[in-house]
């Protein structure tokens, strides 16, 4: 079962954000557990008009040049079916790892391009690390602001700490692999 349709609902119950404002959320404060491409949420996005689940409202931009500016509204019904799922089971997690399945699959041969593969991993990690922490920072004082800042913090706490993970293990495994 897709679940675009549950990251939208999920992002729009605190705000009323652009298609634009959703991907940007997604990739910046959910990246190490989960994605989503504009190819999946604008289409979800007319889906879940169509359904009821959300509405949409236009501005006109001061630019005359700039398009108008459209946004997202969870409707009662968008909560009803964001409620309902949230009281479904969880499916089985899955994780896929490109680096992870290149570092088992290599062998001695490879130990340039695993080099040059994990600094390259560790970079990123360290970068998403200041933005985590950036995030946190901006978060821990609305805590109360919305009934799900506190949730937010305990997934991101995680991402944290699982970021420092991969810093980590990169680190032990560059030292080990000449």
């Amino acid at each position: 079962m897709k679940k675009t349709r549950y990251v939208l609902l999920g992002l729009l119950q605190e705000e009323n954000l652009s298609g634009y404002e959703l991907k940007k959320i997604i990739d910046l404060r959910m990246s190490f557990f989960w994605q989503e491409s504009y190819g999946q949420i604008y289409p979800e996005l007319g889906r879940m008009a169509e359904d009821g689940l959300i509405e949409i409202s236009t501005t006109k931009s001061q630019n005359t040049n700039k398009r108008e500016r459209v946004k997202y509204k969870i409707t009662a019904k968008g909560e009803g079916e964001l409620k309902a799922w949230m009281e479904q089971e969880n499916e089985k997690d899955t994780v896929r790892s490109e680096i992870l399945l290149k570092m088992y699959l290599s062998t001695s041969k490879n130990t340039v391009e695993m080099r040059r593969h994990l600094i390259k991993f560790k970079e990123q990690s360290e970068e998403k690390l200041k933005l985590f922490h950036l995030f946190e920072a901006q978060l821990k004082p609305l805590i109360e602001l919305h009934n799900n800042h506190r949730q937010i913090l305990y997934v991101l706490n995680l991402g944290i700490r699982q970021t420092k993970l991969y810093i980590d293990w990169c680190e032990e495994v560059l030292a080990d692999i000449k």
